[in-house]
């Protein structure tokens, strides 16, 4: 059989572009939906782009960066908000239109990394720490790895996107897209409180300084 010719992997300057795949989603709320997935490659980092509609016919189109998060994007754990952000951000961008999810797959546990951060996981349970901040620092990790932010703004600029409405509780992530040239408006991104949730949810808004008014359900 003749090879054939591969013509979806794209050479842009310091990165790899493969895509796209055509996938239905299937929405919080029950809808199926059809999003664009595009595979980047980066000296240091692999991410996804998950995309909808044309992101770049909206004035400020809505955009979440994701750190990839085996306990709930995987397992669907309620320690954290992770999967609550992803399920809402897909039906957000889905109501609009428009949009775009970047998930960051080396920045497991704010990129501390997979090992490390069942480490974390494990030895902070054991320890009884928070998960958040106390489990890191009492293994000697940093609290976040999370320091540069060009790759996130090379994918976006790829899209055409230089001004975002970015769905986001995190300051530090925002002053960090701003450094590489992102004009970001913020859209609050929080998930009602419970039981399972309110210790890393306090612990991020006191510790870490995130944007939160750690609400239940209802408003209380």
């Amino acid at each position: 059989m003749k090879k054939q010719e591969i013509k979806t992997v794209h050479q842009f300057g310091r990165y790899e572009l493969i895509g796209p795949v055509n996938l239905p989603l299937k929405i919080s709320n029950g809808k199926i939906s059809d999003f664009t997935l595009w595979y980047f490659a980066f000296p240091g980092g692999q991410y996804a782009a998950l995309v909808k509609g044309n992101p770049a016919k909206a004035k400020k189109p809505l955009v979440r960066v994701e750190s990839v998060c085996i306990w709930a994007h995987f397992f669907g754990s309620q320690y954290c908000d992770c999967g609550w952000q992803l399920d809402e951000a897909k039906q957000r961008i889905d109501e609009e239109k428009n949009g775009l999810i970047i998930f960051a797959f080396e920045q497991h546990g704010k990129a501390v990394g997979l090992r490390n951060h069942f480490l974390v996981y494990a030895e902070g349970q054991r320890r009884k720490h928070e998960l958040v901040v106390d489990a890191y620092t009492s293994l000697g990790f940093d609290e976040d790895y999370r320091k540069h932010y060009g790759d996130i703004a090379d994918i976006l600029r790829h899209f055409g996107l230089r001004n975002i409405r970015l769905m986001s509780n995190n300051p530090n992530r925002i002053a960090l897209l701003k450094k590489v040239g992102i004009v970001v408006e913020r859209v609050p991104h929080e998930v009602p409180l419970n039981t399972y949730n309110k210790i890393e949810m306090v612990s991020k808004k006191v510790k870490l300084g995130h944007l939160l008014t750690l609400k239940k359900k209802n408003g209380k």
